[in-house]
């Protein structure tokens, strides 16, 4: 029957023209692979593979006609078309870096990571598990460009590439985090267990994002692949060198996860359940905690109503407790976090996707304090109660025009924050959006990104976010990237409403200003990568990012702080390489050189010019044995630290030398499901107690085992 219709195609399409069919297979495998794009350039028109690898096309014979066929995961191919072609039997190769690159984050869009103009990196899921990280927070002091330094009000932030994480946006599975603490996500209130990957992307994103993109964007993405079932039991326990040494062996931290997905036809569920009850017993020496016990409960349901539509229900809960005793004071802070959101979203066909989500997000935060000493001995007080609500819909329609994509959006959105240390009632902010973004691939050679971004808030006046990123192909493994962007952020309730009076105590107010402006940026990336699809690729990129109307703590007489705006610039080199001689044997290492200055061309305090990192992993092909190893250095730096009374930065009088920070870790597979793992952190048993890090070499060991999964 087919040979009939193809031959009645060809008369009625005329000498003109002429059809083939094929299929396009796993060169490994032979087996069918669906959605496989194929098009023809000259004439413009394409088609995708249906579910068995099978496909149809017609040429125009006066074309010269050359088949581009594509597809994430698998190398690209050319292809010649003659007339007495007969079927077409197309063989893709897998690559070694498929999934974990194919990102969304810097486009809005799944793309390849080697197709996407805008600089973007990834931290893949075996990274994470090799790293021997429990939260976020500590994953990320494992790279270069990215630590911790003091604070104005004491305590430390962390920075990446220099720049304070709050210019930077953070969000879960492509939605902002709600509930910061000064303005700055708790990283470290984020488990990694659940954890797919990371991506980062470098350069003002606000033309997709919105507020908070000044300079990039950490977008962390949980496993969402629940097409399974399992049960997956997690049990750790680390033990600080000098706990063990006081204590012995019990006083260690404990972390529980448990759960997995259950695939029951069109209705997938996901529930993950984690507990972690750290004992800290004041090493983190800034701080006067002893412990912590953190619950976190996330559930998703997907429901697959037909080949169109699809519903996925999500919900994350949070719950953070915290307590110190010490001869002055003895502390207690509560913490809890309710995230909820509902997608749909609506294949119309093959080109045409709507999607559109309602989320709410809730948080609060709760701190008491119990005077052991001084006037107020006995006193309890309750500082720092907090409440956010946030509650946003969006709704986004992507549009496929063969290899090219457009990406309509809007959103709209409502906050409102009440805290005791704010000096007004509640506070509320009301904010639309929309934003539209243009990708298009040119002579196969060239990329191209236009986007743009339109918010209006309801206390400041429109803030128009462009961007264009542009990459050249050339031999299929050169890739040459540069972006050009704007960023901007609001300033938040506290800095503009914070009355806290802190001086009885700790010798200092802070005072909100409800004149800031809007934080603005003006970033350039530029880049150029060297890619072998199936062991190493290397790449080099420069940056630069100007602030405007930046806002900052400052100083302003009789031990009051407050913010005001001011200008700087920040500047770098990234250096990257990620090298696969096989499935078993890996390696990654990045460089980064920082240079950042305020307007008048001084260093800003602690920039620290130079780090570099580097992670190897090997997995026994004969032994069910692993070992993997990540070290970093950082380079000598002048520390400051700032002095509350004078409320200036103070420079320490030798400059701190470089430092190493040295990890390792084995693990064995008892069978396919059951993995031991062990490891030493901070090997050299380096420690700072003043600039950090401050817990020296810590031991840990963990049990992971997945029941009820079949081979």
């Amino acid at each position: 029957m087919l040979q009939i219709l193809l031959l009645l195609s060809t008369i009625v399409l005329g000498a003109d023209s002429f059809s083939i069919r094929g299929r396009v297979i796993d060169a490994r495998t032979s087996i069918g692979i669906s959605d496989v794009n194929l098009y023809i350039p000259k004439q413009k028109e394409g088609t995708a593979t249906n579910a068995d690898g099978s496909f149809y096309l017609i040429i125009e014979s006066d074309k010269k006609s050359m088949l581009l066929v594509s597809h994430i995961g698998y190398s690209s191919k050319k292809i010649s078309i003659k007339e007495n072609s007969e079927e077409l039997i197309i063989t893709l190769d897998e690559i070694f870096f498929k999934a974990e690159d194919v990102v969304v984050t810097g486009t809005r869009t799944n793309k390849l990571y080697k197709d996407v103009p805008i600089a973007t990196e990834v931290i893949t899921k075996k990274d994470i598990e090799n790293s021997g990280s429990i939260n976020v927070k500590e994953l990320l002091l494992t790279r270069s460009g990215v630590n911790i330094n003091p604070s104005v009000y004491g305590g430390s932030e962390l920075n990446i590439l220099g720049m304070d994480s709050r210019n930077i946006l953070i969000m879960i599975d492509g939605q902002p985090i709600t509930g910061k603490f000064y303005d700055r996500v708790s990283l470290d209130h984020i488990s990694i267990g659940n954890i797919d990957k990371i991506e980062i992307t470098k350069g003002p994103s606000s033309s997709l994002y919105g507020s908070d993109a000044m300079a990039g964007v950490i977008n962390i993405i949980t496993n969402s692949n629940i097409d399974d079932n399992y049960l997956n039991l997690y049990l750790n326990y680390s033990l600080p060198e000098e706990v063990a040494n006081s204590t012995g062996l019990i006083n260690g931290s404990k972390r529980y996860k448990l759960g997995g997905p259950k695939h029951l036809g069109d209705l997938s569920i996901s529930i993950n359940t984690n507990i972690e009850q750290i004992s800290t017993d004041k090493l983190i020496k800034e701080s006067d905690i002893d412990n912590i016990t953190k619950y976190s409960l996330s559930s998703l349901f997907q429901w697959k109503l037909n080949k169109y539509n699809t519903i996925k229900f999500r919900n994350s809960l949070y719950q953070h407790y915290e307590n110190g005793v010490s001869s002055l004071i003895d502390t207690k802070t509560t913490i809890k976090q309710n995230n909820i959101s509902l997608n749909h979203n609506l294949n119309i066909d093959k080109d045409w996707i709507f999607s559109h989500i309602f989320q709410r997000q809730t948080y609060s935060r709760n701190y008491t304090e119990k005077w052991n000493t001084g006037p107020y001995v006995g006193t309890i007080e309750t500082d720092g109660l907090a409440d956010e609500y946030f509650h946003e819909y969006e709704c986004t329609l992507n549009k496929k025009y063969n290899l090219n994509s457009l990406n309509l959006g809007m959103e709209t959105s409502y906050a409102s924050y009440n805290n005791n240390r704010i000096g007004v009632d509640r506070q509320f902010i009301y904010a639309n959006s929309f934003f539209s973004q243009y990708d298009a691939l040119i002579n196969n050679y060239y990329n191209v990104i236009i986007g743009l971004r339109l918010d209006k808030y309801s206390d400041y006046n429109y803030v128009y976010s462009p961007r264009i990123g542009f990459m050249y192909t050339h031999d299929k493994r050169w890739k040459f990237r540069t972006s050009w962007g704007k960023g901007f952020r609001t300033p938040s309730f506290m800095e503009r409403f914070i009355d806290y009076d802190h001086s009885d105590t700790f010798g200092y107010k802070v005072i909100g200003n409800n004149d800031l402006k809007a934080e603005e940026s003006n970033g350039i990336t530029a880049g150029v990568e060297y890619f072998h699809p199936t062991v190493y690729q290397v790449s080099l990129m420069i940056y630069y990012t100007e602030f405007v109307n930046h806002i900052a703590e400052y100083y302003r007489g009789n031990q009051e702080y407050s913010y005001h705006n001011i200008n700087n610039t920040y500047k770098g080199l990234e250096i990257r390489g990620k090298w696969k001689a096989s499935n078993k044997l890996s390696a990654t290492w990045e460089i980064n050189l920082i240079d950042n200055r305020y307007s008048n061309g001084s260093l800003i305090p602690n920039t620290q010019p130079i780090s570099v990192s580097n992670r190897f992993s090997y997995q026994s092909p004969k032994y069910p044995f692993g070992i993997s190893t990540n070290m970093k250095w950082t380079g000598p730096y002048k520390p400051s630290s700032h002095d509350i009374e004078t409320g200036t930065w103070v420079k320490e009088v030798k400059d701190r030398s470089g430092y190493i920070i040295f990890d390792i870790s084995g693990n064995y597979t008892f069978n396919n499901f059951t993995k031991i793992k062990f490891g030493i952190k901070n090997v050299s048993n380096y420690v700072n107690t003043k600039y950090g890090p401050f817990i020296g070499r810590s031991f840990y060991i963990e049990l992971s085992t997945q029941l009820n999964r079949k081979e």
